[in-house]
């Protein structure tokens, strides 16, 4: 495993680490981070604050010496048949716009769940959306991550590597999840595997499977394989930026939110000291086995 230099790259997603941007910001720099990846402020999307707080925003990161490796967008996470392309289109430029902003090389999105359509109409649809989107960053210079999530691309291994196969190139790449395949019932290797080529971000959580679910824990004491998918990923691409998103007091799809800036900045701490543990153990056993 090529984990050389990891800790440098390791951000967090800002709301698992603080309600208020000054709390995300306070956390990375007392974690020693250097990078954030941003989706809620305040308990409100990115996307849906003002000028004003998303540039006083800018300027604390910048004067923290903090980079802002990706957003989280909404893009594709509902229905497919709940918005129009044309709505969608607004929605990430929007986006795409914040991203210029605050130096964001890369957007994330999702590719729609079901919805009214039959299967066939589902893919064909999710394809022409994305193809847009693709579009779309290509105009500002900047890229979507197709995240396994929701959507069709989300569903298992070979959805998403048939997905990338007709919308991927530098301008949609894919962010791959090591925790949710737990949630969603698929091998989080074998995704690795199926979308290798064109993963561009990490995203790091794991959890124990659930009869409603999956219930999240710390990096490496769940299910999700993040030891072997994460060599898989850092063998290919020693460079990959890499994101904690550890939802333990914070899941925003079910409206899971903490004010409360210690037991945050406690819990992401306590995910990173997990990481490196896993890493340090992974490489040691790669190590004895030469």
């Amino acid at each position: 495993m090529s984990a050389r230099g990891w800790r440098e790259r390791l951000a967090v997603i800002g709301d698992e680490c603080g309600f208020t941007w000054q709390d995300q910001v306070a956390t990375v720099q007392a974690l020693e981070m250097r990078s954030i990846e941003l989706r809620h402020v305040g308990g409100r999307s990115l996307g849906e604050t003002g000028q004003d707080e998303v540039d006083a925003l800018g300027r604390a990161l910048v004067d923290a010496g903090v980079g802002v490796v990706a957003l989280d967008s909404p893009v594709g996470a509902g229905r497919i048949t709940d918005t129009t392309l044309a709505e969608d289109l607004a929605t990430a430029e929007r986006w795409l716009e914040l991203a210029g902003r605050l130096g964001a090389p890369s957007v994330r999105v999702m590719s729609y769940g079901q919805g009214d359509l039959e299967p066939e109409a589902w893919h064909a649809e999710t394809v022409r959306r994305l193809l847009a989107l693709r579009e779309l960053a290509a105009r500002h210079g900047r890229r979507f991550l197709h995240e396994n999530c929701v959507g069709w691309g989300g569903r298992d291994a070979e959805s998403a590597r048939r997905l990338m196969a007709e919308v991927g190139d530098e301008h949609l790449a894919f962010l791959m999840d090591t925790g949710n395949g737990v949630w969603y019932g698929y091998d989080s290797v074998a995704m690795t595997e199926a979308v290798l080529p064109y993963v561009r971000h990490v995203h790091i959580k794991d959890a124990h499977p659930r009869p409603d679910g999956a219930e999240p824990c710390l990096p490496g004491l769940g299910s999700g394989r993040v030891a072997d998918s994460l060599a898989l990923v850092l063998d290919a691409h020693p460079d990959m930026t890499l994101s904690l998103e550890p939802h333990l007091l914070v899941q925003p799809h079910l409206g899971i939110t903490c004010r409360d800036a210690g037991a945050l900045r406690h819990s992401v701490a306590a995910c990173v000291r997990s990481l490196a543990d896993l890493l340090d153990r992974a490489e040691g056993a790669e190590e004895a086995a030469r």
